[in-house]
């Protein structure tokens, strides 16, 4: 096995496991973890720990066994993510803590934990999945869009606060992608979204039709695995990269704001209410 420990959370499925298992064929020391670790069960990597980036604790305990069997972490890829869809006037804010709990204190929790041990080390490499949602927000998307924001502010300040320790920070932004993601995200997000009493019904029906003809042809989760490996090996890494975002969409964020709204309002049937 090569050197390079590299430690994954989020790896029970979707990007995760793939990412995983990819590592592991090009001869890294893979640690996977998951909240759960039963489902890491079919993942023949050199090690697997429980992990939830909610809980201090296990941050700090998976991060110490790391090095303890392995003497030193080299990278970290922060991949567990949590989503959950809505109006932000409909989503409570017990649901926005939780996403923010995942996607953006889980991630600085494990910051915590494992830069210091990078930096007595003068290397190491840090990066996080973010997501194209982080830089172009859809209606009924806006508080999950909102973790995403958060990680693009955390990496480009990391990038500096880091650089003289050593340590290089990357950020990938994926499309739409292919995994069981996107299915949890839109279980977590069913009430909400058949809520015949919201006053956004109307907008959610057309935003699972827009959102169901775009994801017939969503790629699979390999093809980010493929990019991160990419991140990893770059002598100088890139820092930020778009992944499976069609050329499309890459129009629409060079496009100004009301050109943008009036895009959206369009697609997403939305109007101004009847009188």
């Amino acid at each position: 096995m090569s050197f390079k420990i590299v430690i994954i959370t989020g790896c029970s499925t979707g990007i995760g496991h793939d990412l995983a298992r990819r590592l592991t064929l090009a001869k890294y020391t893979v640690v996977a973890t998951a909240r759960h670790l039963e489902r890491l069960s079919n993942l023949d990597v050199a090690l697997q720990l429980p992990l939830d980036v909610t809980d201090p604790t296990s941050v700090a305990s998976a991060t110490q066994e790391v090095v303890r069997r392995f003497g030193r972490i080299d990278i970290l890829v922060n991949n567990a993510g949590y989503a959950v869809r809505g109006a932000v006037e409909d989503i409570s804010v017990e649901q926005v803590q939780q996403m923010f709990d995942v996607n953006v204190y889980g991630v600085m929790r494990m910051i915590r934990a494992v830069v210091p041990h990078m930096r007595q080390q003068q290397a190491g490499r840090v990066i996080t999945i973010g997501s194209l949602a982080g830089k172009l927000v859809l209606p009924v998307n806006g508080t999950y869009s909102a973790t995403k924001f958060a990680l693009e502010a955390l990496s480009d300040a990391m990038r500096v606060e880091l650089a003289p320790f050593g340590i290089q920070v990357v950020l990938i932004e994926p499309g739409n992608i292919r995994t069981n993601f996107m299915a949890t995200a839109q279980a977590n997000s069913h009430e909400t979204l058949s809520d015949p009493d919201s006053p956004y019904q109307a907008h959610y029906q057309h935003y699972l039709q827009v959102m169901t003809t775009m994801r017939k042809k969503e790629p699979g989760p390999e093809i980010v695995s493929q990019v991160v490996q990419q991140a990893i090996e770059a002598s100088i890494p890139k820092a930020r990269y778009l992944v499976a975002v069609p050329f499309s969409q890459r129009v629409v964020l060079r496009l100004g704001d009301a050109t943008r709204d009036a895009l959206f309002k369009r697609m997403f049937k939305i109007g101004p209410s009847p009188q």
